[in-house]
């Protein structure tokens, strides 16, 4: 086990639950980390984070990117194993209410919840935002690689960057606002992440992204939309896909130059880390699974940063906005 961890972490986008509907890989057993810099799978599960000091993490909760029927019934299903495999095991807390992120914090369990990828799971009906509350998901994506009724891609099948939201998505964020469902930017173009920003009374996430001012990509945000999360006292997680951060192969420093440009840019509060490990990515060389998570606070160690950021960005950011104190702290600005 890596004997340098110093921080908690908390990461906004873990994507373990869609290998267990698609090959039976069951998150809550060990499975042996691949070589380092692998591809895809085999990042992530509960003994591996327990093992990493996680404090919590969101689950992406996938379907294919067709806005069927049959999408809203795969959500329901992976929701309901990953709430199976959590009532198992004792040291992990299934996060229903935002108060929970603290509670499993003050009882050392690993807080765990869904984020759901893609508002094309909603198939066009808004009703469906009241039993996403009643499922105690985290948060909502309004796009993932594919256009849907709401929202459009930065990149995938339907992206381009003329379109804003749709109706339907002016409708979505309002709900979802009403609901206290937290908005997820990532893979949103920038009309649509403007747009959403600009109608949103809630801090926004962007949970697994980069950042086009370390690398130029359309994946990535840019400083406009930038901005506008950190205009709603949000945060941006930083991914650990290479392609995306670097354009190919990478080390983990690759992803600290993205963390170190919204710092410069927004401050420290604003950044915190979004793997999307087991998402079918590469991930960085000198990494072979979340254990090596750590990586990102060794190097902003090396490169002169003091433990209050180091900390905000490992974990306090991410717990400030998952338990909805980052929309308290926007009251009271207000």
């Amino acid at each position: 086990m890596n004997q340098k961890i110093h921080f908690p972490v908390i990461d906004f986008h873990v994507d373990s639950i869609i290998q267990q509907r698609l090959f039976g890989y069951r998150v809550t057993r060990r499975h042996k980390a691949r070589k380092k810099g692998q591809r895809f799978i085999w990042h992530a599960d509960v003994p591996r984070m327990l093992d990493a000091k996680y404090a919590g993490a969101c689950l992406g909760i996938h379907y294919y990117p067709f806005e069927t029927a049959a999408a809203w019934y795969e959500m329901l299903q992976q929701i309901e194993y990953l709430d199976g495999s959590i009532s198992e095991h004792e040291k992990v807390l299934r996060v229903r209410q935002k108060s929970d992120w603290a509670k499993a914090i003050e009882d050392g369990k690993l807080a765990l919840s869904p984020g759901v990828e893609g508002a094309h799971m909603l198939n066009g009906d808004i009703d469906r935002v009241l039993e996403l509350k009643a499922l105690n998901i985290s948060y909502l994506t309004l796009a993932h690689f594919s256009k849907n009724s709401a929202a459009t891609p930065s990149l995938g099948r339907g992206a381009n960057e003329q379109d804003r939201l749709s109706d339907f998505g002016v409708d979505l964020v309002a709900a979802l606002d009403e609901a206290d469902i937290t908005i997820d930017l990532a893979h949103v173009n920038t009309p649509g992440v403007l747009h959403a920003a600009s109608l949103s009374k809630k801090a926004l996430f962007c949970t697994h992204t980069g950042v086009k001012g370390a690398h130029d990509h359309a994946r990535n945000l840019n400083d406009e939309e930038m901005d506008a999360i950190k205009e709603s006292n949000g945060v941006i997680g930083i991914m650990f896909a290479t392609n995306f951060l670097a354009g190919g192969k990478a080390n983990s420093d690759r992803i600290v130059d993205h963390v170190e440009y919204v710092i410069d840019k927004l401050g420290y509060q604003h950044v915190g880390i979004g793997s999307d490990f087991d998402g079918w990515v590469p991930i960085p060389q000198d990494m072979a699974d979340c254990v090596d998570v750590h990586n990102i606070a060794e190097i902003l160690k090396k490169r002169g940063y003091e433990d209050e950021v180091i900390e905000a960005v490992m974990w306090k950011n991410g717990f400030e906005m998952l338990s909805g104190l980052r929309d308290a702290l926007s009251d009271e600005e207000e």
